[in-house]
Order: structure tokens, then sequence, then C-alpha cells
């Protein structure tokens, strides 16, 4: 707690959302790439769920793990949601103190290699 005091709150919130900006301006390039909820950051925190064309979220899930990227895939405890929004399930991306736009970067190019390794 002490560390975050020190930090401080408001940074950090700015800093996910700058994070969180970045990642779907960069989302938004990639074909076929959908980001599931509100593209304006004012209305969602940290996290970006999406769907990728025909890739399967757990297809998508294991090839971004073996690239070394965490992300969840499912329904995010959301099924009644997803199954109303026509989605079969997401893969989920969550960005916080921790992480850097490098980080993003690397999430995009793995997103498009995983286009290309699935066809």
């Amino acid at each position: 707690m002490k560390y975050l005091s020190k930090i401080g709150m408001p940074a950090i919130h700015n800093h996910e959302i700058e994070l969180t900006k970045y990642a779907i301006a960069n989302m938004a390039a990639i074909d076929s790439l959908r980001v599931v909820g509100p593209l304006d950051t004012n209305m969602r925190g940290g996290a970006v769920s999406f769907t990728l064309g025909e890739i399967h979220p757990h297809d998508l899930g294991q090839f971004l793990d073996d690239a070394g990227i965490a992300v969840r895939t499912g329904h995010h405890c959301a099924w009644p949601l997803t199954r109303k929004m026509g989605v079969p399930a997401t893969t989920r991306a969550s960005f916080y103190l921790y992480n850097t736009l490098d980080d993003i970067d690397q999430l995009c190019t793995s997103i498009l290699a995983a286009q290309k390794y699935f066809g």
C-alpha cells in the first residue's frame, strides 16, 4: 500500500488510461480485430477484450502465452453478456502500473504473428 500511495493513485490511473488508449489505437490497425466494449477510455478500465476474426480466443491465448504474453480467454464471468452480444468468447489483455508501451507493441506484433500462423 505504501508503494502505491507513494506513486499516487491518480498517476497510476493516468498511466493505465494512456496504455489503454495506445492499445485500442494500435489494435484498430489490425485486420479483423474487434475490441469488445466501449472505445472511450472514460468508459473503461485497463482491460481490453477483443476477438480476432475466426481465431478462437483459446488458440490465440495459447499462441500469445508461447510468446511470453499473458492474457485471459473465455467468458470472463460474463457468459450471459457475451451470449447476448453474440460473442462466443474473447481474449482479454489487462494493463497496469508495471506495463509499458513496449508491452503493447509486443502484444500487437504477436497478434499479427498469430494471424499469419493460423492463416
